[in-house]
């Protein structure tokens, strides 16, 4: 019986733990669908208050996106860190034709970068290799 009651008051403590923590993220201006993975409210930490909206978020995540689909396109011999520093290069400048009032720190863009590289479609290498992997997992089933 003494189980029983823990159970329904942990659940209780549960439930209300969680909607305080939706009551804090509303408090704070954040909207839980719009920015589901976070991307937008990182990267709006950097812009200032007239510059922090969803349309300048998005408008750097093209630019940004831009830059690495160029760089992948006509770099594809290249290291991945050559790669990185050529992407960073154009987006900053890319970046700097939006003309934001606060300054976008190089980390912030190198992660931008990274994101926007995960996006890419696969190479035909990374692809074969996957086929194999996948092949390997049919035939050991």
């Amino acid at each position: 019986m003494t189980q029983l009651i823990m159970q329904y008051v942990l659940i209780v403590l549960l439930v209300v733990g969680l909607g305080y923590f939706v009551y804090l993220l509303k408090d704070k201006g954040v909207n839980i669908s719009e920015d589901y993975f976070g991307i937008a409210y990182t990267v709006l930490g950097f812009l200032q208050v007239n510059e922090a909206n969803t349309d300048n978020v998005k408008r750097i995540l093209r630019a940004v996106s831009l830059a690495v689909n160029y760089v992948e396109t006509n770099y594809k011999d290249e290291d991945n860190i050559t790669k990185e520093e050529k992407a960073l290069v154009l987006a900053r400048e890319a970046v700097e034709v939006l003309d934001f009032q606060s300054e976008i720190r190089d980390e912030n863009l190198r992660q931008i970068i990274r994101l926007g590289v995960a996006f890419l479609p696969p190479t035909n290498k990374n692809s074969e290799e996957l086929d194999d992997i996948k092949l390997k997992n049919s035939v050991q089933q």
